[in-house]
C-alpha cells in the first residue's frame, strides 16, 4: 500500500469521523419530537432509497454473497448500533462514542474465546488500558450504577462482535451491501418495536426515547431525520473507501477521532466543554487503540 494511499485515507476517515460525530449531536433535539424507534424506522426508510440510487449510479452490486451471514452481521452491528443510539438519547456524543469505542477491546476478547486467538502480555494491557480509558470518558457513578450506565459499554460489544464477523464470515460482501443489510434490520426491528411499543396498553406518546409510542411526524422531525440519514450514508462511504485503499491497521486508528470530533462540537454547538479527565480517556483510549492496530498487524 502506498504512503498516498494510505494518506487519503486517513483523510477520508476523519471526514468520516468529523461528520458522524456532528450528525450525532441532534439526535438529542429528535428524542423531543419523537421515540428511538419511530426515529430508526424513518432513517433507515430514508437511507435505503439514497443506498439503491447509489449502487445503481454507481454500477455497483448490491446482492449478498450469503444472505444468512450477512443477516447475523447485520444482526449484530444493528443491536451495538440501537444501543448506542438509545444512549444518545440522554448522554453526550462523547460519553455514548465511548462504548462504541471499546469494540476494538470486544474484538480482540471475542477473538480468543470464539476463535481461540492467543493474546500475548501487551494486548492484555492495551486492552486493560483502553476499557480504563472509556471509563474515564464514561465517568460513572458508583452510586447510581444500572442498566442505563453500562449501556454504551454493550453497544462497543454487540458492535465489536459484528465486526469479528465482518472479517470471518462477510469478507466476500461489499461495503454497499454490508451498510443495505444494516438499514434492513435496523428498519425492521424498530418497526417491530415501534408497533409493540404504540399497541401495548398504556401506550405513551411523551414517555422516555427507548418506550415511547408513535407520534405524528412534525417537519423538524422528519428534517432531522433526513438528515441524519444523508450524512451517516456519506460517512459510511467515506469510510468504506478510506478502508478499500488504506492499510486496514492504520485507518482504524484514525477513526477515534470521532470521540475528539465530538467533543470539538459538543462545544461548538451547545456550549458543553470536555472535563480534563474526559480528555485525558480521549487520549488512553486512541493509544491503546493504536497499540492493539500495531500488535494486530504485527502478528498478520
Amino acid at each position: 500500500m502506498t504512503t498516498n494511499g494510505n494518506v487519503a485515507a486517513a483523510c477520508l476517515a476523519l471526514a468520516a469521523s468529523a461528520i458522524l460525530s456532528f450528525i450525532d449531536n441532534f439526535v438529542l433535539a429528535v428524542s423531543q419530537e419523537a421515540g428511538l424507534w419511530q426515529f430508526q424506522l424513518f432513517r433507515a426508510g430514508f437511507a435505503l432509497p439514497i443506498l439503491f440510487l447509489a449502487a445503481r449510479l454507481f454500477r455497483q452490486p448490491i446482492r449478498a454473497a450469503s444472505p444468512s451471514r450477512l443477516a447475523l452481521r447485520s444482526a449484530a452491528v444493528s443491536t451495538g448500533l440501537l444501543i448506542y443510539f438509545a444512549a444518545l438519547g440522554t448522554l453526550p456524543v462523547a460519553q455514548a462514542g465511548a462504548g462504541l469505542f471499546s469494540a476494538p477491546i470486544w474484538v480482540l476478547l471475542l477473538s480468543a474465546i470464539l476463535f481461540g486467538t492467543r493474546l500475548g502480555g501487551l494486548q492484555l494491557l492495551a486492552i486493560l488500558a483502553g476499557f480504563g480509558g472509556a471509563l474515564m470518558l464514561l465517568q460513572p457513578d458508583p452510586a447510581a450504577l444500572g442498566p442505563a450506565s453500562l449501556m454504551p459499554l454493550a453497544a462497543g460489544l454487540f458492535y465489536g462482535f459484528g465486526m469479528l464477523l465482518t472479517r470471518h464470515i462477510c469478507a466476500s460482501e461489499t461495503a454497499l451491501t454490508m451498510a443495505v443489510g444494516i438499514f434492513l434490520v435496523i428498519g425492521t426491528i424498530a418497526a417491530a418495536m415501534l408497533a409493540l411499543v404504540s399497541l401495548s396498553p398504556g401506550a405513551d406518546t411523551t414517555g422516555p426515547f427507548l418506550t415511547r409510542a408513535w407520534v405524528t411526524p412534525s417537519p423538524r422531525f422528519l428534517g432531522l431525520t433526513l438528515f441524519q440519514a444523508i450524512g451517516a450514508v456519506i460517512a459510511v462511504s467515506l469510510i468504506a473507501q478510506a478502508y478499500r485503499i488504506g492499510t486496514p491497521a492504520f485507518v482504524s486508528v484514525f477513526e477515534y477521532s470521532f470521540l475528539v470530533f465530538a467533543c470539538l462540537w459538543g462545544f461548538l454547538l451547545w456550549g458543553v466543554a470536555a472535563t480534563s479527565l474526559a480528555w485525558a480517556g480521549i487520549a488512553v483510549i486512541t493509544t491503546a487503540g493504536l497499540a492493539m492496530s500495531l500488535l494486530q498487524k504485527r502478528e498478520t
